[in-house]
């Protein structure tokens, strides 16, 4: 079992925030463990932040029916036993009524055993490994995050549109469920495209995809498409451009997150990917949503941000109409719509999200803009060439 550091241990206590007076009744308590530290962190820092907004704009707000708010966080360091340990720490000794979800799949997973034993309500906020919820039955945790099956299916369409005369492809995948059921689901799609498909697997974690890069180029594949965690398509990215391999189309599904840029700078342009919330969308709230961020955080923020504020309004929804106890919590959750800034919240009996899909995005000009699927931007096709 991972350790729990004392840094670990001591992390709620720079991110807790409270809302409302001092006076008011007792606080509603909600707690999260979230990947300060560790191989997710460079995106779970953007969840953080989408929390902490919510929090401090029920604060503005006076609380939810005049009672404050606290949220606790602890750095779970990216590892799912340490998770499992602090949501047991948040139920068990910080009273938790509700938790809002970790970042990542398997953390999420990790900690749904630990909800479902105590009868808690858990929000997986960045939970988008729908076989958490098919292979077993859960009651009071929530996918909050369009599923990873369709990770690779707003590139495909891109593909299937722009791509005449193509003839082979490669998808690249993680061997953990959620890359598995995508490239499983992305396999099946690519029957009836006339395309030839072969896939590549690596071990989580993994940096070095020469050997993978070295048998992409040998199979002659056209356009790739990768569905792993973010530093590991960073890495295959950057040795691709290394290697002087330049596909006509290049995928990989972290590649929205703001991150990307600043990883690979003008190397960016014309790279697809897929985001559950972009900023640039064009709607009231989600312009009211990006200005506070900004104001906030000074950067703008990524999709997990939105997520992660999205999964505080769903939760603050079921507080607001059934009140701060636990079991009412879940059946409001599990049984209504809840308009939210990534959309309907919604989800079937069990559990899974249901009212959220992925939009396709490219960079282009520095900016990750929405593209296909009835967007007004164009598509870039083809990807420039890496220099």
């Amino acid at each position: 079992m991972g350790s729990l550091t004392r840094r670990g241990m001591l992390a709620a206590a720079g991110v807790a925030l409270a809302s409302g007076p001092a006076r008011a009744a007792d606080p509603i308590r909600l707690g999260a463990s979230l990947s300060l530290t560790g191989r997710f962190s460079d995106s779970a820092k953007y969840t953080q932040e989408g929390y902490l907004l919510w929090v401090e704009h029920v604060t503005q707000a006076g609380g939810i029916d005049g009672r404050p708010v606290t949220l606790t966080v602890y750095d779970d360091e990216s590892n799912p036993d340490t998770g499992r340990v602090l949501a047991q720490r948040l139920i068990d000794r910080d009273s938790v009524i509700a938790l809002l979800g970790p970042y990542s799949s398997p953390i999420t997973d990790a900690e749904a055993v630990v909800v479902e034993r105590a009868q808690i309500p858990m929000l997986g906020t960045i939970a988008s490994d729908s076989s958490i919820w098919a292979r077993r039955k859960f009651r009071w945790s929530f996918q909050a995050f369009p599923s990873s099956d369709y990770d690779h299916e707003g590139f495909l369409k891109i593909v299937a549109q722009k791509g005449e005369g193509l003839k082979k492809i490669a998808i690249v995948f993680e061997q953990a469920p959620f890359s598995i059921a995508s490239k499983d689901w992305a396999v099946a799609t690519l029957k009836s495209s006339g395309l030839e498909v072969t896939t590549y697997g690596y071990a989580p974690g993994s940096q070095d995809f020469r050997s993978i890069i070295e048998q992409i180029a040998s199979f002659g594949a056209e356009v790739v498409s990768m569905g792993g965690y973010y530093e590991p398509s960073i890495a295959l990215t950057r040795q691709m451009i290394e290697r002087g391999f330049n596909p006509t189309a290049y995928n990989f599904i972290q590649a929205a997150d703001g991150v990307t840029h600043d990883a690979l700078g003008a190397q960016t342009e014309g790279i697809f990917g897929r985001s559950a919330w972009e900023a640039s969308n064009d709607n009231p709230a989600n312009k009211a949503f990006v200005a506070a961020y900004q104001a906030r955080f000074k950067r703008i923020p990524a999709y997990h941000s939105a997520a992660a504020y999205s999964a505080g309004q769903a939760l603050e929804a079921a507080i607001r109409a059934k009140g701060a106890e636990s079991a009412a919590i879940r059946d409001y959750l599990a049984t209504t719509e809840i308009p939210t800034l990534l959309g309907g919240f919604k989800v079937n009996e069990r559990g899974q999200q249901t009212g959220y899909r992925y939009l396709s995005t490219q960079w282009q000009g520095g900016k990750s803009l929405i593209v296909g699927n009835g967007s007004a931007n164009a598509i870039e096709w083809p990807k420039p060439k890496w220099s």
